[in-house]
């Protein structure tokens, strides 16, 4: 009799576990600010090296130019202007380290891709592991991932295509030596089982991509970036230039061109402005790219800015939309800049 209860004690406990562990799996990651805290701490030392070498800072990948092209008042041709600046480092030790050291940085990236992928495993409440083999297999399952890759099938398509085509040329450059590396670029074939594979280039302008691409979305995904529409365009087009490395169709995404644009208004509204139109004049100045733009209107009376707005291309990123329907203009209320041309004022400027 006490046998018999304890082989049901047995079987019940057991059924109990099972129908814990089926909640674990099945149970969608909720992703709290614990968990992000886990991903910034685990990836934080490859995060470091990566924008060390590369010198990424979000500052710089994603300046704040001058206003770049200008509707004068009672004008409708536009004028376009380029801005530049520079920066010299005598000394500087970044471009000997990544002539010689681009394995490291190979690795190093691949580590943080394996870190995000393996992180978002355990979310899901798989066992940790350090077998590449059975994170691709747990990947076949179709695990949820943070929201904003989850919200985004391209992403999550090709971040598991990223992992599945580097994972065994980071093996051969840890294990074997069928891998050369000159210049910042690497050319290696995957060794697995002994069996060499056609050999892999990337250059050193492919594998700093790569190496952004995987530093960027770790920002996004912890919240340290913000993903706006040009930052995922951006990201899109990146991706597509990484069609060998991830092997999946590319998502056709030109180049990004973010500007701002500035109109000198005699008018009365300044929600009158048509964006279409200035649109088209910068897809056929800059041909072959997606432009996007904010919008500052200035408003002029007697010769004189009296008011300044300034527009979020998120207003009228839907291309013919009625981008004014609803928008209350002095939300957007903003400073007189004080860069003001008195030629763009005339009605006669060119």
């Amino acid at each position: 009799m006490r046998l018999a209860r304890f082989v049901a004690a047995v079987a019940e406990l057991r059924s109990l576990a099972a129908q814990d562990w089926h909640k674990i799996v099945t149970s969608p990651p909720t992703f709290d600010a614990s968990a992000f805290l886990r991903l910034a701490e685990r990836t934080e030392y490859e995060t470091w090296l990566l924008e060390a070498v590369y010198a990424i800072v979000e500052q710089e990948l994603f300046p704040t130019w001058p206003d770049a092209v200008v509707y004068p008042a009672d004008k409708s041709k536009a004028q376009f202007f380029v801005h530049a600046r520079g920066n010299i480092i005598i000394g500087d030790w970044r471009p000997g380290f990544l002539n010689a050291g681009a394995p490291l940085v190979f690795v190093s990236t691949f580590k943080l891709l394996d870190m995000l992928i393996e992180w978002s495993l355990e979310e899901n409440g798989v066992r940790s592991t350090f077998r590449f083999q059975e994170k691709l297999q747990h990947l076949k399952g179709s695990p949820v991932f943070p929201p904003l890759i989850e919200a985004r099938s391209w992403l999550k398509e090709r971040l598991a295509g990223l992992y599945r085509t580097l994972e065994p040329l980071r093996g051969t450059i840890i294990h074997d030596k069928h891998f050369t590396a000159a210049d910042g670029a690497i050319r290696v074939s995957s060794s697995k089982k002994g069996i060499i594979g056609s050999a892999v280039e990337i250059s050193a302008a492919h594998l700093r991509k790569l190496a952004l691409t995987i530093v960027s979305v770790l920002r996004y995904v912890d919240g340290t970036w913000h993903l706006d529409d040009v930052r995922e365009k951006t990201l899109r087009h990146d991706l597509d230039e990484l069609v060998a490395l991830h092997g999946l169709p590319i998502l056709g995404q030109q180049r990004p061109f973010y500007t701002r644009v500035r109109v000198y208004s005699t008018g009365s509204d300044p929600l009158q402005i048509d964006p279409s139109a200035i649109q088209s004049d910068l897809a056929a100045r800059y041909v072959n790219q997606d432009c996007l733009f904010d919008l500052r209107v200035l408003m002029v009376r007697d010769g004189a800015v009296v008011d300044a707005y300034l527009f979020p291309w998120t207003l009228f990123a839907v291309p013919g939309s009625d981008w004014s329907h609803g928008v209350n203009a002095e939300q957007y209320r903003t400073a007189i800049p004080d860069d003001i041309n008195l030629e763009h004022l005339r009605g006669n400027a060119g």
